[in-house]
């Protein structure tokens, strides 16, 4: 990802109240960047822009550890997870959370 979408990646992480480490910024920021790359040739998402990425699918995800319930060593399905919205992001800055993605192509 480029550095202004990390940079607004770890203000958004920050401006949420979540702990994060750089370590999981930098595994967002590739998940970023194999997201955009794969979607060239298959219908991942419809974002297209690092910023957006950022804004749309890591912040939104991220927003879910904000809701008051504790995420730490708790089971979670995501069913219909797709490129992997919301469950690997919440794995990446929980990684204690044990988590299922579940999805279908047919």
């Amino acid at each position: 990802m480029t550095e202004q979408a990390m940079a607004l990646l770890c203000r958004g992480l920050d401006q949420l109240g979540l702990p994060w480490t750089q370590g999981a910024a930098e595994q967002l920021s590739l998940y970023g960047d194999r997201l955009l790359e794969k979607n060239q040739v298959m219908n991942l998402t419809a974002i297209t822009d690092p910023d957006q990425v950022v804004d749309l699918h890591f912040l939104d995800c991220a927003a879910l550890l904000t809701i008051g319930e504790d995420f730490h060593k708790k089971n979670l399905i995501d069913v219909g997870t797709g490129a992997g919205f919301p469950g690997l992001p919440l794995k990446i800055l929980e990684p204690s959370l044990r988590l299922t993605l579940l999805d279908s192509l047919g």
